[in-house]
């Protein structure tokens, strides 16, 4: 099959999902006020710990929120396209898997059109409302190449955030769980990406750059829209965050195609 005709074919089946999700638009709209309320909190909570010290690492509240923005927005698009990924111990267990190997279909391509969680618009509307904010307070000049870095930068996020998923589903073709490995890894990750890096011990600092490489989620190109110092690190590393992005999930890709060829129906 070409690729145009699986872009066709995503668009088709996602478009089927977003109805159905709109079915219940109470809890559709609920969900977004929440998602919402809780970022909300988080930079209420970022307030409350740099009134008294203005600054956390050498980086201002504002530069954090900006920080915290920028995880925030590849994250809503990680939700929608990969979030899904996490549960896929439960298809195999309950033989439901088998659904997405007797289609003439990639099952990776299947499983990833499966779901379109279009709730997750609610870290949009948060982002894009700091983002914002933070230009104003920060008196940010937005040129045409600062746009387009961010935008790479971001789709370099979600690829990253998306190929942690996708490997953490992968381990479920050899043990047959999956979704408990999001809480040990994927969760801790991303609550990492809340502050800058450089408040945390090298090593750790390290761990996130070159073995499971969030601080190219939001921190090295925030850094360098921001213009700030990254210790430890080449200048301007951040450029590389797209390159990264790829290839991070070019490897989690292959790690799930080679669990995929592991795989035994249950026969429920």
């Amino acid at each position: 099959m070409s690729v145009l005709k699986y872009f066709d074919l995503y668009f088709k089946l996602i478009s089927a999902g977003v109805r159905a999700q709109l079915q219940y638009r109470f809890a559709f709209v609920m969900r977004i006020v929440g998602l919402i309320t809780s970022y909300t909190g988080t930079a209420v909570t970022m307030w409350i710990m740099l009134y008294q010290f203005q600054e956390l690492g050498s980086w201002t509240f504002y530069e954090m929120l900006f920080l915290f923005a920028v995880a925030v927005l590849s994250w809503g698009f990680c939700i929608i396209l990969f979030f899904h990924f996490r549960g896929l111990d439960t298809y195999i267990l309950n033989g439901t898997f088998d659904r997405f190997l007797v289609r003439p279909i990639n099952p990776f391509f299947h499983f990833m059109a499966m779901k379109f969680d279009v709730a997750s618009f609610g870290q949009f509307i948060f982002s894009i409302g700091i983002f914002i904010w933070v230009s104003f307070e920060l008196q940010l000049d937005w040129t045409i190449g600062k746009s387009f870095f961010l935008l790479l930068s971001v789709v370099g996020g979600i690829l990253i955030q998306g190929g942690l998923l996708v490997i953490i589903s992968a381990l479920a073709f050899w043990t047959t769980k999956s979704e408990q490995f999001y809480w040990v890894a994927m969760f801790p990750a991303r609550n990492l990406t809340n502050y800058p890096l450089v408040i945390y011990p090298k090593a750790v600092q390290w761990f996130t750059a070159f073995v499971i490489p969030f601080g190219f989620v939001n921190y090295f190109p925030a850094a360098v829209l921001l213009e700030k110092e990254t210790p430890f690190f080449p200048e301007n590393i951040g450029y590389y965050s797209p390159l990264v992005g790829i290839v991070f999930f070019a490897i989690a890709y292959y790690i799930w195609m080679l669990g995929l060829k592991r795989y035994k129906s249950t026969g429920s």
